[in-house]
């Protein structure tokens, strides 16, 4: 590295699902990753494979904040903790105001004259319910499920613009990877033979998903490519409804399934009112943008990455 600057990278919810393959593929690139965590378990991780921890919480002020203002170039993939409990109206109101904290505590310590690049991870249901047509970054947003409560925290996003902070927003879509939803909801009960749960929409509303490693990938392609200012679908090449998702790993895995439909007002009993209009909106995004950028994609759609998914469950797993 003699002779080449270390760009110095801090990065906030390092210790989840995409974070934590987003911040092996930043340390592969050469950066030097600082990774705020309160998790003790994660930062010995983290501290063996040479990335610096900085203990902290973003909704706390401390001294992290002078560690994320040092930094050449920042990426916020946190967000305040959402599972474990029914989602109420009211969770998700507690939800709003923890993100609009965290993002005030952190964007609010940057200096534009110090901080290079800033990626900020938000999330698709902002744009919400867009009907049956491939929509781009540039629609009008129709927050649903969990939208309306990440939407102030988006929209103040152009303060930050404006007092000159470098910001690329990346918007990913349905994430699918080993530790995701999907295998909890659809590998486990297939390869064990139990029946599936779901809701009538499922059959027809689409979502767009992406692997976990593409996203990852697109994360930190952004992150020294984007263009400051703009926003960035992460989504592959094909919409597709949970159906699909599931007929591919059930192929893959060589095994046949009964599917049981749920209706709503169960799904809103067991889950909540937010996870259930999540559910039930179309989500069909194109990543025309992110592909202007010169992103290829690992895993094009689910029929490459899916496979590949349920390959690794297996070898990870010990099963066959």
């Amino acid at each position: 590295m003699e002779g080449l600057t270390v760009k110095r990278l801090f990065v906030t919810g390092g210790t989840g699902f995409i974070g934590t393959r987003f911040v092996s593929l930043a340390l592969e690139a050469g950066y030097r990753v600082r990774v705020l965590t309160r998790n003790e378990r994660a930062a010995e991780r983290w501290k063996h494979e040479g990335v610096s921890v900085v203990r902290g919480d973003l909704l706390t002020p401390g001294p992290w904040q002078e560690e994320a203002a040092a930094s050449d170039e920042v990426v916020h993939l946190a967000q305040p903790l959402t599972f474990g409990a029914r989602v109420t109206h009211q969770r998700a109101e507690a939800y709003r105001e923890q993100r609009l904290r965290m993002d005030s505590l952190l964007l609010d310590s940057l200096k534009p004259g110090t901080v290079r690049r800033v990626l900020y991870v938000g999330g698709t249901s902002y744009y919400g319910d867009q009907g049956t047509q491939v929509v781009t970054e540039d629609a009008t947003p129709r927050p649903t499920g969990w939208g309306p409560y990440i939407a102030p925290a988006i929209e103040s996003l152009p303060r930050h613009l404006a007092r000159g902070l470098p910001l690329v927003e990346a918007y990913p879509g349905s994430v699918y990877g080993l530790g995701s939803w999907f295998v909890e909801y659809a590998l486990v009960p297939l390869k064990a033979g139990r029946r599936l749960f779901g809701l009538k929409e499922t059959l027809t509303h689409q979502m767009s998903p992406i692997h976990v490693e593409d996203c990852a990938r697109a994360l930190l392609h952004l992150l020294e490519h984007g263009e400051v200012g703009r926003r960035y679908f992460v989504v592959d090449d094909q919409p597709v409804t949970f159906g699909d998702l599931t007929r591919v790993a059930a192929e893959t895995l060589g095994v046949s399934y009964r599917k049981i439909f749920l209706p709503r007002w169960l799904c809103r009993l067991l889950l909540g009112p937010v996870v259930t209009e999540s559910l039930t909106s179309e989500a069909r995004l194109s990543n025309a943008r992110l592909h202007g950028t010169g992103f290829q994609f690992l895993y094009p759609t689910i029929r490459e990455g899916v496979p590949a998914l349920v390959r690794q469950w297996l070898e990870a797993s010990g099963r066959s």
